[in-house]
């Protein structure tokens, strides 16, 4: 047997409808319950997952509207339909203040009533990914979780602070990785709309063709492939923040429509002429200097100027790494819950690799580090031994600056890396020599002989 599409409620006081209705539905796979009136109704929800209320206009004489208005307050997330006899402008337009979704008209066309529903669906599991997300969000994004021990970061916060204040365009700076999006969240999550969308973009992962409409939307038929109207982020994100991301990549024909609608708050779909408008702040972020890109006239001067209200500039890791420590055991934290590991700390050579590592990816390279450490750890500390092979290897260009280590013999650099090796595969191994062995792939004979010659 089919597992049920989902839960439809059906509000109707005439016996010889609702069974009607209840039936096409099930020959379709829904799960059905009924209900005479609001009184029944109420209580089938209560007990119930309702996802869709498919409710008549008349209950006897109760008013089917003032029914979805309390389904509605009792559950947002359910999507309610009226049946109505009566098929009027005044009678949708009230239907849809209260909160319906939709309306069908008797008697009732299943094959557009079926279409009618399969939207409703849609339209319940978009509510409740949004509002799972929200819950998400609101937890992850708090400022709690945003670590820091810095001088550099305390300016960034305050300027944080002041920007969830605002309403003014955000400019962030900064290398790939140190936190740009997290930022952009965090000011949406601590201002004045955080209870509207966040919606983030990343530009150049947008084909060039399909930007515009991407953001602005599109009419039916604006290009080859628009077989429907296109609702874009500037739309969609109304009433809250769109975050543009690596800001520096857009194209020039879209930079001026960006301008426009920062000047204006107007914006056109693509193939239409009517203006729209939409209550959007914007938080732009780019890894590129904006400046140098003005100066090749590669970005428009009025637009940077118009994203350049508030400016917050994010410094790398490598120049903050009196944060490291405290980042580190964020995420051990983080990652032990994930994988249900008792990891409680990291060995102070461990540490020391970390400290000394330039951290070219910034803060996601230390997390995703941390993330692999927790995860090949076996005790409750992250030895060096858990930590990726990379953090230990210095770039080329530092081996050459250093002029010691590519300077050594053959026989001196195979030495070097074979104590090392040994050294970890120890440490891994919680000084079993046996078990090292295996991870080198030599005997416990020969290891008992390096570890003789090396004096380890």
């Amino acid at each position: 047997m089919a597992e049920p599409r989902g839960t439809i409620l059906v509000v109707e006081d005439d016996d010889l409808q609702r069974e009607l209705i209840s039936e096409n539905l099930k020959q379709e796979g829904y799960q059905v319950l009924e209900a005479r009136d609001s009184r029944e109704a109420l209580d089938r929800v209560s007990q119930n997952p309702v996802e869709i209320a498919v409710v008549d206009y008349k209950l006897g004489e109760e008013s089917g509207l003032e029914l979805i208005k309390e389904l509605r307050r009792r559950n947002p997330l359910i999507t309610p339909i009226m049946v109505t006899a009566f098929a009027s402008v005044e009678t949708a337009v009230e239907a849809i203040k209260q909160g319906a979704y939709d309306y069908v008209v008797k008697p009732v066309d299943f094959q557009k009533f079926l279409l009618t529903l399969e939207r409703a669906r849609e339209r319940f599991r978009l509510q409740r990914e949004v509002a799972e997300l929200r819950n998400r969000l609101e937890e992850k994004f708090s400022f709690k979780n945003f670590v820091f021990t810095s001088r550099a970061m305390e300016q960034v916060v305050a300027l944080m602070s002041r920007a969830a204040r605002s309403e003014a365009t955000v400019l962030l700076t900064g290398e790939t990785g140190t936190g740009k999006d997290l930022i952009a969240r965090l000011i949406h999550f601590s201002s004045s709309r955080n209870s509207d969308p966040f919606l983030a973009v990343n530009l150049p992962s947008i084909p060039e063709t399909l930007v515009e409409s991407e953001l602005f939307g599109a009419e039916k038929g604006a290009y080859t492939d628009a077989r429907e109207r296109k609702i874009g982020k500037f739309e969609a994100a109304d009433g809250g923040t769109l975050f543009l991301d690596e800001i520096g990549d857009l194209q020039p024909a879209v930079q001026v429509k960006l301008l426009r609608f920062l000047q204006d708050r107007e914006f056109y779909r693509l193939g239409s002429t009517r203006p729209l408008r939409a209550d959007v702040r914007i938080i732009a972020a780019t890894n590129r200097n904006l400046e140098k890109l003005v100066s090749e006239e590669k970005f428009r001067s009025d637009l940077y100027y118009r994203l350049n209200v508030i400016r917050i500039d994010i410094p790398p890791l490598r120049e903050r790494k009196e944060d490291i420590p405290l980042l580190v055991d964020h995420f051990i934290r983080e990652y032990s819950r994930r994988e249900k590991k008792n990891v409680r700390g990291i060995s102070a050579e461990a540490l020391n690799v970390l400290m000394n590592h330039d951290f070219k990816g910034n803060v996601r390279e230390l997390e995703n580090a941390i993330e692999r450490a927790v995860i090949f750890a076996e005790g409750e500390v992250i030895t060096r031994a858990d930590l990726p092979v990379f953090l230990e290897i210095k770039s080329e260009s530092e081996l050459a600056g250093a002029g010691t280590e590519s300077s050594k013999p053959l026989p001196d650099r195979v030495r070097d890396l074979e104590i090392r090796e040994i050294r970890r595969a120890l440490e891994k191994s919680g000084g079993v020599k046996s078990r090292a062995a295996r991870m080198l792939g030599i005997t416990e004979r020969m290891l008992s002989y390096k570890m003789k010659i090396y004096n380890l």
